[in-house]
């Protein structure tokens, strides 16, 4: 009786080694998995842009560029952060290049263009980082999930915190004249003014603005404080107009969405004690799973990760999750996206992350200040420290859903 007990023991531990094995030939059989990545490596972002692509190197080397059985390859391509280019360029990627799947792109407009192109040919879209609110809400793409964050979901919890904390009652804004812009900075002035904030005034500031002389001439002097919501060069443009024509002086400056850290660089100290940012993600975060990111981050490049860098490091753990949990078929694109839905992920540098019924992440919130730290690699440095987090945010914020899809987009 023993001997076949051993035996029945011997040919199941042989049977699972031969199934793994095929199944792991059979993986390798249908070649490497190409990844689409859109991002811009030119334009106006190019900056956040290179922040991306250092985050998915970044883990894809450390697993060896491998999922589910199978090698990875990452094909590239320059969106410049403009719709028309990155639509080209996702038909490129998917119809002649065949890659396995999307990710990307940067820019809040450039998403609806891809997923115009997903939806066409089939081929999933991993959305991240691109944030505009439509692609979750009101124009969804069965074949799209987004792994970053919505727009306005950013934008929510500061108008929350800028009347209830800051104390702000006669805010005048200034923001980015383009959908994430429009976006994020509706989405605090939403939350702000039912709280009972009054909006002093809105300047609209285009991508391109090299000179902020007139849109800071143009604030209010009765306003009680400025909300900047800027993205690309124009942070550090605005930061210096600011300082340099003493506005310091003259008004409460916070950063709604501004500061992050691939601008700390090209800044100075006159940026301590500043609220920096709401994001679902900085460098200051204190948890094990982020200082690890951190320091690994800042061995390689020298420099702290910004929101673009974890936000495509982690869209790579949760692909890689998704992939390893169908055995690297992906070629199963039904198959592949169940898994991407279904998938959670509980140690990213973020925080915890699942996604809601609308294939957008429910995440940690955090608002910020620019502090002066000691880093063990970097040494001293500017680093955005989260002073409060809103826990588990949804993009609809405490709206029900179908409430919120009722009022429509944000608009200017």
């Amino acid at each position: 009786m023993k001997f076949f007990q051993k035996f029945k023991v011997a040919f199941l531990s042989a049977t699972f080694i031969l199934g793994a094995t095929y199944n792991q030939v059979i993986a390798q059989d249908k070649g490497p998995i190409r990844i689409g990545v859109l991002a811009p490596i030119t334009g106006p972002l190019a900056t956040p842009g290179q922040e991306m692509l250092d985050g998915l190197k970044m883990y894809w080397e450390q697993n060896k560029y491998t999922a589910g059985g199978r090698k990875i390859e990452l094909v590239i391509a320059d969106t410049t952060c403009n719709p028309d280019q990155a639509l080209t360029q996702a038909r490129r990627l998917a119809l002649q290049e065949k890659v396995s799947f999307l990710l990307g792109p940067l820019c809040g407009h450039e998403g609806p263009a891809v997923a115009q192109v997903s939806k066409e040919t089939g081929i999933p879209l991993i959305l991240d980082p691109a944030g505009a609110d439509t692609n979750t809400k009101w124009d969804r793409t069965p074949t799209v999930v987004r792994t970053a964050v919505s727009a306005s979901q950013i934008g929510h919890p500061f108008g929350d915190y800028l009347y209830k904390d800051l104390g702000g009652r006669n805010v005048t804004f200034i923001a980015s004249d383009y959908t994430w812009g429009h976006e994020v900075a509706g989405g605090m002035m939403r939350t702000y003014t039912e709280a009972g904030g009054k909006i002093n005034k809105v300047i609209w500031a285009p991508l391109a603005t090299t000179d902020y002389g007139a849109s800071i001439a143009a604030i209010p002097s009765d306003s009680d404080a400025v909300v900047v919501v800027l993205a690309g060069v124009s942070r550090i443009r605005f930061f210096e107009a600011w300082y340099n024509f003493g506005y310091n002086k003259k008004f409460k400056l916070h950063g709604g969405y501004w500061l992050h850290e691939d601008a700390i660089p090209q800044i100075d100290d006159r940026a301590v004690g500043l609220i920096s940012n709401t994001v679902h993600y900085v460098a200051g975060i204190d948890t094990p799973e982020n200082k690890t990111f951190v320091d690994e981050y800042a061995r390689r490049y020298k420099k702290l990760p910004s929101w673009f860098a974890e936000s495509s490091y982690t869209s790579s753990m949760w692909t890689k999750a998704a992939i390893d949990s169908i055995k690297g078929n992906v070629e199963d694109r039904a198959a592949f996206l169940k898994a991407m839905r279904t998938v959670k992920i509980t140690n990213a540098p973020r925080g915890p992350l699942v996604l809601d019924a609308y294939d957008n992440p429910i995440q940690n919130m955090y608002i910020t200040r620019l502090q002066k730290v000691k880093h063990p690699i970097l040494g001293d440095q500017l680093m955005n420290i989260p002073v409060k987090t809103y826990k588990e945010v949804s993009q609809f914020w405490t709206y029900p859903p179908e409430e919120f899809l009722k009022r429509g987009p944000y608009k200017r």
